[in-house]
């Protein structure tokens, strides 16, 4: 019997998702905008642990979605603050 597990090798653990926390980022596509307007940018807010998963909240000014590593990694993009 052969169970496959998705993921697995690929999650957020808890130590790498609260080092994101308050990190600033904005949604792939967005990031080599010029001038981009505030509300493109949002900030990880929060950490979540779902049927032994850890994903990460993070809040726009018109949104708050809930992503794990690969959604994450694929959908946004990490802001390098100064």
């Amino acid at each position: 019997m052969n169970i496959e597990t998705f993921g697995i090798g690929d999650q957020f653990t808890s130590q790498s998702a609260f080092e994101l926390l308050n990190s600033h980022v904005v949604k792939k596509g967005d990031e080599n905008k010029k001038n981009l307007p505030i509300d493109k940018i949002g900030f990880v807010a929060g950490v979540i642990t779902l049927n032994d998963e850890v994903e990460v909240m993070i809040k726009f000014s018109n949104e708050l979605i809930q992503l794990t590593k690969t959604s994450f990694a694929e959908q946004i993009t990490l802001l390098e603050m100064p």
